[in-house]
């Protein structure tokens, strides 16, 4: 697959993990129990494709790749919960904008910790790119009085830096399949355990969570994460990451045909500066060999 496809393709994934939040909201559980619900259909349907597909390589994960694939689960099901937890109290917008700050957090854990270069230009997009995220933060009027939210959806981007850049280390030389499957059978018990000790009760939801919990398996992390994870072993985590900066773009128009939420002329200002950030970041990295 050449750049421009592989490219695009990591970009529609941010399109079907933009649907996460309309998926939450649609629902009735706490998050936690949304999480396992979107986790354990998610394993349901790659673990069995992986036994079979990739099998041997599944089995034959050492000991480092295992332990790292379900650490970055453990981290991924807390950075869902938090993400969720936030769109209780903020908006759609609001809560993706600050998520998504995640692009800085894994910039300068990448160059802090394992010297991946960014080049002065690199860092001057994504500035730009983050400033349209501010634009459309400050448009958004259920941004005040939600600190709980903006805390827990920073939460959320360091979580999403973190699990990112295991991701970027363990794909190096782990498949899609063997990553992803251990990966989400992890996140998919460790919210289990979160959630039985919360609150035992709260998982015995109806079938419209069932349902909306598929959708979040199938859209948002099947058709959405597990391309990330792919995408992680030909791009720079970087560029996953502020790829990931559609979703406020995606998100808010969500919410405006959803929920009726109206975005501001600030909003839609702040969309466009992100498309073009998104674009020239693109065009202006260069991937990692393959």
């Amino acid at each position: 697959m050449d750049t421009f496809a592989r490219r695009a393709a990591i970009i529609g994934a941010s399109v079907m993990v933009s649907f996460s939040a309309i998926f939450f909201r649609l629902s009735d559980s706490p998050p936690m129990v949304m999480v396992f619900y979107r986790m354990l259909f998610a394993s349901a349907i790659i673990l069995p494709l992986a036994v079979w597909k990739d099998g041997r390589n599944l089995l034959r994960m050492d000991r480092y790749d295992l332990v790292m694939s379900v650490l970055s689960g453990i981290v991924f099901a807390v950075h869902l919960a938090a993400y969720f937890g936030s769109l209780e109290h903020i908006s759609i917008a609001s809560c993706l904008v600050l998520t998504d700050t995640a692009v800085f957090f894994v910039a300068f854990f990448m160059a802090a910790l394992f010297r991946e270069r960014i080049s002065a230009k690199g860092w001057g997009i994504m500035a730009l790119t983050f400033g349209g995220c501010v634009i459309i933060a400050l448009g958004d009027s259920d941004l005040r009085g939600g600190l709980l939210g903006d805390s827990l959806a920073l939460l959320s981007s360091v979580l999403f830096a973190v699990y990112a850049i295991i991701g970027r280390r363990v794909r190096g030389h782990v498949s899609t399949l063997s990553y992803t499957a251990v990966l989400y059978v992890s996140a998919a018990v460790t919210s289990l355990i979160i959630a039985a000790v919360s609150d035992a009760g709260s998982l015995a939801c109806g079938t419209n969570d069932l349902m909306m919990g598929i959708g979040l398996a199938v859209f948002c992390t099947i058709l959405g994460h597990t391309v990330y994870n792919w995408g992680l072993k030909y791009e720079k985590a970087a560029f996953v990451a502020v790829t990931t900066l559609l979703e406020p773009v995606f998100g808010t128009l969500l919410g405006l045909i959803v929920f009726t939420e109206v975005p501001t002329a600030l909003v839609v200002v702040g969309s466009v500066i992100v498309l073009a950030g998104v674009y020239l970041f693109s065009v202006n990295s260069e991937p990692d060999p393959a």
